[in-house]
């Protein structure tokens, strides 16, 4: 038995190694997170952008969507938007109803047909908490953008019979990552898809119907209170970490932290932190508190550090698991292999490990071999 547990405390120290994410602490961010798209909330990796030999196609494509994210903040309009998650074993669609004020304001409706507005007893309107619902280029986005792809104008096109101007996103070594289709007329972005191995559409997001301009927002119903109103900057965040809070840090797997909001709910703080690498975004949500034993409709999805993880979609885009008495919420609209890695890079758990199987087997040998038992 001596010689048993000497060989397996070796096996031990080869298979066991930590995977946890270091919490935030005096990050350098030069800028100040919150929801409109400005200079000061230049995400954390957007001061070292990416120098590529500028051409026509690229300096094209850059200004069309610089042009689209001025649009999608100023533009008043009313649309019908369609979002379409082409998953590997199953494809969701979603319909939404979207008045967008030139304020920069955003009230959106679940739509059941995508034509007419919401039905008597659907569920309320909510000013969005986030521009992640609505097909958006927002500055913030497009400096991450500019930094991880190369973008270049590829040429006229449409949108339902609207004249269109198609911005192809590729990685460094040319493979396809997405493709938008901006308005000619209005700059506001009509179509975009995201794309895996260059070709496999991800994900699609496209309007129905788009009309433009103030008179579009008469039928624009009451907006009920935004939800995230506390806006954190990186020291807010660095104080969170010295009380206890064990946050993610500055990036990701590669994505930058460009977002960070806190709000109160009767559960107590709740603290959202979005990621980005321009196309898609990974939102993780911190809230003290643990899982119950059961958590009907979800269930377990293996990943690699043996982690307690859960989900409630069959593509795995809205997770949950805790640790170290947090419960973390994550949801996401990134590819299948960026989210593993997300996963495996925040906080968990240590799963049960071999000394403490051994420990439950030695109380289990004493009390078969209790005689009081």
């Amino acid at each position: 038995m001596i010689g048993l547990l000497g060989a397996c405390a070796v096996l031990v120290v080869l298979v066991d190694s930590p995977g946890q994410s270091s919490a935030i602490r005096g990050v350098g961010h030069p800028g100040r997170p919150r929801r409109a798209s400005s200079a000061d909330l230049a995400p954390l990796g957007a001061a070292g952008l990416a120098q590529r030999s500028a051409t026509p196609a690229s300096r094209a494509g850059l200004r069309l969507l610089s042009q689209a994210a001025t649009a999608c903040e100023t533009v008043p309009f009313h649309g019908v938007q369609i979002s379409t998650w082409f998953g590997s074993t199953t494809e969701t669609a979603s319909v939404i109803q979207v008045w967008h004020r030139p304020d920069g304001e955003i009230v959106v409706q679940a739509s059941p047909t995508g034509t007419g507005p919401t039905e008597q007893g659907q569920s309320s309107t909510d000013v969005l908490a986030s521009q992640g619902d609505v097909m958006s280029v927002t500055s913030p986005l497009l400096d991450l953008m500019r930094h991880d792809y190369e973008i270049t104008y590829a040429g006229r096109s449409s949108v339902d019979g609207r004249p269109a101007l198609l911005v192809a996103v590729r990685y460094p070594g040319g493979r396809l990552a997405a493709r938008y289709w901006i308005d000619a007329a209005t700059k506001l972005p009509l179509r975009r898809e995201l794309l895996v191995d260059g070709s496999r559409i991800l994900s699609e997001d496209a309007f129905l119907s788009l009309s433009v301009g103030t008179g579009q927002l008469h039928g624009m119903p009451p907006a009920d209170a935004r939800p995230w109103t506390g806006q954190l900057t990186i020291g807010e965040l660095a104080r969170l970490a010295d009380q206890g809070w064990p946050l993610p840090g500055d990036t990701v797997d590669g994505m930058s932290l460009f977002q960070a909001s806190e709000s109160a709910a009767k559960s107590g703080k709740i603290v959202e932190l979005s990621y980005s690498d321009g196309l898609s975004v990974i939102s993780v949500f911190v809230q003290r508190g643990i899982l119950p034993h059961t958590l009907p409709g979800w269930r377990h999805v293996a990943v690699r550090n043996g982690g307690q993880v859960y989900a409630i979609d069959p593509d795995d885009r809205n997770l949950v698991w805790s640790a170290g008495g947090f419960v973390y919420t994550m949801i996401s609209n990134a590819p299948p292999g960026v989210v593993d890695q997300a996963i495996v890079h925040l906080p968990h758990d240590s799963p049960v490990g071999f000394w403490s199987r051994m420990g439950r087997g030695f109380r289990r040998l004493a009390s078969w071999a209790n005689p009081f038992r």
